[in-house]
């Protein structure tokens, strides 16, 4: 290996440790070195524990101490010099970096982009569980009550985490795919969340029956441009095999009370939605939409003036058995109408979101 040469990184992300073991011995060769971190310790010490070990065993471990601020922020900190003293050693041409549970892997990734330029990110693969994705998509437990939080300020819920782990992954592997009788319908939803990405289903011992690791598939702008602030519309999946995404576009402003109000109708048959939006009484700010099982969240993004766009709304919204003409009227009715556009003065409307953007 050249001076100049990256080290790729493959990077491991999923709910399931137990699942992601089968999956993370394939990821590893003889010439791999494979930083592992848990959180099972994150609970009741406020820790991270981590291994390094290759071919030849354990190499080293430790722990992060993660305090009352950003788990992730802090996790990824910790993490930087150790990454950069394995490279450094030069005794392995493979890194594979299985992040904790709760952790991911978005803002990992964008970290090491950015500051690590000897690692270069080669695969991005989650572990998915076939028995209970849906479910953990559908839900509003929360990462603590499941002790998978980083950190007290952690308010993600399971399914928000799991979209996400989903959304940037270059590879889902569908593990228990043998305990599901509704197999094609999972790969279905697995692209349509992520059209990027390839579905890999793991046998009866786990191990996945494809590539997951140096395959080269993942692409930064790519990847950004899927799981940023809205997803790309351009490639959205035709709807089948009782999976549906709908793309819904206004360039009607929303009344800010009738979409509070229609919160639980909107995401009812969403396992994840999101986009930009216009709200009447905020008229010049760009506002995110992100909806994950039952929960949904909107804020800020900015300004419609620092932007090419003119002021409009746009959202992507995924489901099983979702009914898009039902959700399409949902929305549309939250838009001002024709009156309300004529002779409202917008600024006046009441703000439910005062608290939040």
């Amino acid at each position: 290996m050249t001076a100049q040469a990256k080290t790729p990184l493959s990077l491991l992300v999923g709910l399931s440790t137990t699942l992601r073991g089968p999956v993370l011995e394939a990821m590893t060769d003889a010439t791999t070195v494979a930083v592992v971190i848990d959180q099972d310790d994150m609970p009741g010490r406020g820790v991270l524990s981590w291994r390094v070990r290759d071919a030849s065993g354990p190499i080293d471990a430790g722990e992060f101490t993660v305090g009352d601020d950003c788990g992730a922020c802090q996790l990824i900190e910790s993490l930087l010099p150790l990454l950069e003293t394995l490279v450094a050693r030069g005794h392995w041409d493979h890194i594979v970096l299985a992040a904790p549970p709760g952790m991911e892997a978005r803002p990992l990734v964008t970290t090491l982009t950015s500051v690590l330029p000897e690692i270069d990110v080669d695969t991005v693969t989650c572990v998915v569980d076939a028995v209970l994705v849906v479910e953990q998509l559908s839900g509003d437990e929360l990462l603590a009550e499941r002790g998978l939080a980083l950190g007290l300020p952690d308010r993600r819920n399971v399914a928000e985490l799991t979209a996400r782990q989903i959304e940037y992954a270059d590879v889902c592997v569908l593990a228990n795919a043998h305990r599901s009788t509704a197999v094609e319908r999972l790969e279905h939803l697995l692209v349509h969340l992520n059209p990027r990405t390839s579905v890999v289903t793991a046998d009866v011992a786990g191990v996945p029956n494809g590539p997951v690791a140096r395959t080269g598939r993942f692409d930064f702008d790519a990847a950004e441009a899927w799981a940023g602030e809205l997803a790309a519309s351009d490639r959205v999946q035709p709807s089948g095999d009782g999976v549906t995404t709908l793309l819904w576009r206004s360039t009607r402003p929303l009344h800010p009370a009738r979409l509070s109000d229609a919160l639980e109708d909107i995401v009812d048959g969403v396992v994840r939605s999101r986009g930009v939006v216009w709200l009447a009484n905020r008229p010049t700010q760009r506002v995110r939409w992100e909806s994950a099982g039952y929960s949904a969240s909107l804020g800020m993004l900015g300004e419609w003036s620092e932007t090419e766009h003119l002021a409009e709304c746009t959202v992507v919204a995924t489901g099983m058995s979702l009914d898009p003409a039902r959700l399409q009227a949902v929305l549309d009715a939250c838009l001002l109408t024709e009156s309300e556009l004529a002779q409202l003065d917008w600024t006046t409307l009441e703000d439910p979101f005062a608290g939040v953007l």
